[in-house]
């Protein structure tokens, strides 16, 4: 991996956030640096913060194969 790749890489996070008010509705986002809006967010809700954060790194692995950066 190149010095170039490194970086890149490290411009991606996953982000979880509670979207509503009712307690156990949690979704990941995925930003990079830069953007104040995130590239990709999950589709559905996650009953605990642990869950959504698993599920949203799974996610943002994906999309760095999709771009050759993982």
């Amino acid at each position: 991996m190149t010095r170039n790749q490194e970086l890149e890489l490290d411009d991606y996070s996953v982000v979880v956030k509670s979207h509503a008010r009712l307690i156990g509705r949690w979704r990941w986002e995925i930003y990079r640096a830069g953007r104040k809006t995130p590239i990709s967010r999950s589709e559905y809700e996650f009953a605990t913060i642990a869950t959504a954060n698993r599920n949203g790194r799974d996610a943002l692995q994906v999309l760095l194969q999709a771009l050759n950066l993982a």
